[in-house]
């Protein structure tokens, strides 16, 4: 019988991620778009993040979560100020069965466990997706725990339990059904390549089965006569197929690979199990590892920082860890080379949370995927970089729904906490909730943007709608007015558009910041004005906002003012 693990191994496990959640603790703004669904379904608007859409865009890709997220909106309680907590939950109870597995399931010592499992617990990529709101955690762990029973156990169990966590799998991500399909599949290759497939397992995966196909059909069913399609929106608006999207998947994997060297040396090390009594099973635990990197490459990559699309991944690799100690272990006949590896792979996992790096940035700069950054960013800048935008886009949200009628529109590239927190109509130029946008194809010749925002338009794409505001930003403090210079030089406001759109300022009260704060938009010009008077008075009027500010604030230190939205 398998000893349990000790307490103050599970406390270590659970402060090591703990420590990792609260270093990186973030909202992405993607996960407002979520909760901005669930907000208009529960008051009456229906399941549309812009009400009036018809029919209306599907531009969420997580229905499950999106009934959580539902849940806690109708009880009046904000979808943002909880879901984070239950999703980082996801993250513990799936570091607690990385370690349960490997202890139980293959046999492994409580050290060599233990030194896998903090691989998983100290890995940024946990840190960082366990809070984000996505629903990235809770998806990596339904996985698990279906893997864990269909391929990694061969104790009997309830079909009952197996269905609900496959039906939970299907619907909590828009590929969750192909991936329960792959697990069953999966499962009957490897028993079957280790003699037959026991009667109570069959039986569990039929009648799992047969749940998971009545609820997808009928999901799909009501969704297609919903939104009108059968292909999910949001794979439509993100997903593109080719060699050209192939090698950038292969660069995203890289990049990931090369930043959080222990992935790579993990599965690099892997051969090792060959000799191992439970080979089979770690080929099921190698496949799985590589199962979302090939995934990945598939679908052309992602753009978000630290492999948000590898992370179901990094669990797997962390058992691969512990075996490749125990094994190096038994060869070397001491047990102090799992401690002295295992505290070798806990220094290479957290480095990166500290962007410290062994590989040299011009060589991971070679597998540079945003193209739409200006300039090449380390993943810990690059989470640096999202989660100083998620609060930027927050003040503009706020300040929006300040200054905007219901009915005015804005046009934004990043539409989720812009869109939950101003309520008003968002033209979206990536296309996620903006059909006209989806269906465009990807340019041809070589790719210049971010993964998943390949057919992205300016703003000025959309002036035939004539929204109210086609740029909008929000500034505060001392250098308020100074950040509007620099938002116009950077928006370049086409010559064209100048005769029906002028700049203009609003001043707004933000819970973020105790500076005065002002929305900097480029408005639709009313009937009685003269676009070129405001064109021409705006740098006037600017400065003397300008020297306002300075003379309200000599004494403040701080050049570099909140982030600006």
């Amino acid at each position: 019988m398998v000893a349990k693990a000790r307490p103050a191994h599970l406390t270590a496990l659970f402060a090591v991620y703990a420590a990792l959640v609260v270093r990186f603790w973030f909202l992405c703004d993607d996960a407002f778009i979520t909760f901005r669904f669930a907000r208009n379904w529960v008051t009456g608007q229906g399941l549309t993040f812009n009400p009036g859409d018809v029919p209306a865009v599907e531009g969420y890709s997580n229905f499950g979560w999106l009934v959580l997220c539902a849940m806690f909106e109708a009880l009046g309680i904000p979808s943002h100020s909880v879901v984070p907590w239950i999703s980082a939950a996801c993250g513990a109870l799936l570091v607690w069965r990385v370690h349960l597995v490997a202890r139980r399931e293959l046999g492994l010592s409580e050290a060599a466990s233990l030194w896998g499992t903090l691989a998983v617990a100290a890995s940024p990529a946990v840190g960082v997706w366990a809070s984000s709101g996505l629903a990235t955690m809770p998806f990596a762990l339904l996985f698990f725990a279906l893997a864990e029973r269909w391929l990694l156990s061969d104790r009997s169990g309830d079909w009952r339990v197996d269905a609900a966590l496959a039906v939970a799998l299907t619907l909590i991500r828009i590929e969750g059904f192909a991936w329960v399909i792959t697990l069953a599949l999966g499962s009957v290759v490897l028993r079957r390549s280790s003699g037959s497939i026991p009667p109570t397992l069959a039986a569990r995966l039929g009648r799992a089965l047969l749940a998971v196909a009545a609820v997808f059909g009928l999901y799909t069913a009501w969704r297609v006569q919903l939104y009108g399609t059968w292909l999910p929106h949001t794979a439509l608006a993100k997903v593109s197929f080719g060699p050209r999207l192939l090698w950038r998947g292969v660069k995203y994997v890289g990049l990931f690979w090369l930043t959080c060297l222990v992935p790579l040396l993990t599965l690099l090390s892997a051969g090792l199990l060959r000799a191992t009594e439970q080979r089979t099973r770690w080929l099921a635990v190698l496949t799985l590892a590589l199962a979302f990197p090939a995934y990945a490459v598939a679908v052309g990559g992602d753009f978000m920082p630290f492999g948000r699309l590898l992370l179901p991944s990094v669990p797997f690799v962390g058992l691969l860890l512990a075996g490749v100690l125990q094994e190096v272990s038994r060869r070397s006949h001491t047990s102090r080379a799992v401690s002295t590896l295992g505290i070798a792979a806990l220094v290479l996992t957290l480095l990166p949370a500290a962007d410290v790096h062994l590989v040299p940035e011009g060589l991971r700069q070679r597998f540079h995927v945003r193209l739409s950054d200006k300039a090449f960013l380390s993943e810990s800048r690059r989470w640096s970089n999202q989660a100083a935008n998620t609060v930027g886009f927050t003040m503009r949200g706020r300040a929006l729904a300040q200054i905007a009628d219901p009915r005015d529109s804005v046009v934004a590239g990043a539409v989720g906490a812009v869109g939950y927190f101003s309520g008003i109509e968002v033209l979206d130029q990536h296309g996620l909730v903006t059909k006209e946008v989806a269906y465009r194809p990807v340019p041809d010749g070589p790719l210049r943007t971010s993964p998943g925002h390949d057919k992205h338009v300016p703003p000025e794409f959309f002036v035939k709608y004539a929204p109210r505001f086609l740029y909008a930003r929000a500034v505060d403090g001392k250098l308020a007015a100074g950040r509007m210079k620099d938002a116009l030089e950077q928006w370049d406001v086409p010559t064209w558009v100048m005769d029906r759109y002028v700049p203009d300022y609003y001043e707004v009260q933000l819970p973020e910041t105790h500076r005065r704060a002002f929305l900097f938009v480029v408005r639709r010009a009313e009937a009685t004005e003269r676009p070129d008077e405001l064109w021409n008075g705006f740098a006037a009027r600017r400065r003397k906002l300008n020297t306002e500010l300075r003379a309200q604030y000599p004494d403040d230190p701080d050049e570099s003012a909140p982030p600006s939205g």
